[in-house]
């Protein structure tokens, strides 16, 4: 029988516990990889179906001047701090989103508390449908208002990509991040007991500005994000962190969704959180999902189509593209 001395098993320990600590760190990856992942976890969920709350703490100061009406002050007081529920359906590849937002706060009892009078109600309540196609966008409001026939605008949005982000990005950073231009830089770090990748990069503005972003990936979730942060002149200016990462159908999803701006004395100027209640992935949808119930005599105001302006005359279900096409008709 063949025995150990102290010494022997304290080695045999200490080379254990090394390659305990080894196996522990993440795999080295290089970008070629990453941008793999990313592109391949970005095609897991082509349609979605999501529902969560979204409530917004503005801390930023009102700029009221000598032209504001009587109740604008109080108005954006009240607005200042939003909670809305959100209701929305997503189809990254044909680039649709359409978003019913539900203001969950009791605007009445608002207005009254800021000795506001009901029909300003119009002018705070954020209950409405937004559908987002390609670079447009067009919001319907006045099914909750009594005053007043429905409200539909219909305008251009390029920054569709950004809310799209927001809505069915999964926690996966954007591959465009990657590109060589912004000169990448990956290392591994540890935080909170979590061995992460951070990955470096600089995007530039305009006017010469640039800004410095850093991305911390897990790679436990298939390198998804947990917090991203851009820094200006080495300040930092804002942040998007991601957390309850659950499994909807094997994939990792983030149920907590945190944005804040900050201040150049480092406070949060604005804050918005996005608390998910349910996720589908993957569910079926069609263009008619992308459409809206119009009421005759709702009041539709078309800033793509040299700023036209009519009422609907007949009801229907409409979607961004029948709208348009009204506009065109309207000018030939």
């Amino acid at each position: 029988m063949c025995t150990l001395g102290w010494k022997s098993i304290s080695q045999l320990l200490s080379l254990l516990c090394a390659a305990t600590l080894m196996g522990a760190q993440p795999k080295v990856i290089t970008l070629p990889e990453l941008r793999q992942i990313i592109t391949e976890s970005q095609e897991s969920a082509a349609t979605s179906h999501l529902v969560y709350i979204e409530e917004i703490n503005d801390n930023r100061l009102i700029a009221a001047n000598g032209n504001t009406y009587r109740y604008k002050e109080e108005i954006d007081k009240i607005r200042k701090h939003r909670c809305t529920k959100i209701d929305a359906i997503v189809d990254c590849k044909a680039k649709s989103v359409k978003s019913v937002l539900t203001d969950l706060r009791d605007v009445d009892a608002l207005l009254k508390e800021n000795h506001l009078p009901p029909e300003q109600k119009i002018n705070v309540s954020e209950s409405r449908i937004v559908l987002h196609q390609d670079t447009y966008e067009m919001q319907f409001t006045g099914a909750d208002v009594s005053n007043g026939p429905p409200e539909l605008d219909i305008f251009e949005r390029p920054d569709l990509a950004n809310y799209m982000f927001r809505m069915s990005s999964l926690g996966v950073i954007n591959k465009k991040l990657l590109s060589e231009d912004r000169i990448p830089t990956l290392t591994q770090i540890d935080l909170g007991g979590r061995h992460l990748l951070c990955i470096q990069l600089t995007i530039k503005g305009q006017e010469s500005l640039s800004a410095t972003v850093k991305i911390e990936c897990d790679p436990s979730l298939g390198y998804r994000f947990r917090r991203i942060q851009r820094y200006s002149e080495g300040r930092l200016i804002a942040e998007t962190t991601a957390d309850d990462y659950r499994d909807v159908n094997g994939v990792p999803y983030p149920f907590l969704y945190v944005e804040r701006s900050f201040d150049k004395d480092g406070k949060i100027c604005r804050e918005t959180k996005y608390v998910f209640e349910d996720v589908k992935l993957g569910v079926d949808l069609s263009a008619n999902d992308f459409k809206i119930f119009v009421p005759a005599g709702t009041n539709i105001t078309d800033a793509v189509v040299a700023m036209t302006a009519y009422k609907v005359k007949q009801s229907a279900y409409m979607g961004i593209d029948d709208v348009l096409g009204m506009g065109i008709k309207r000018l030939y």
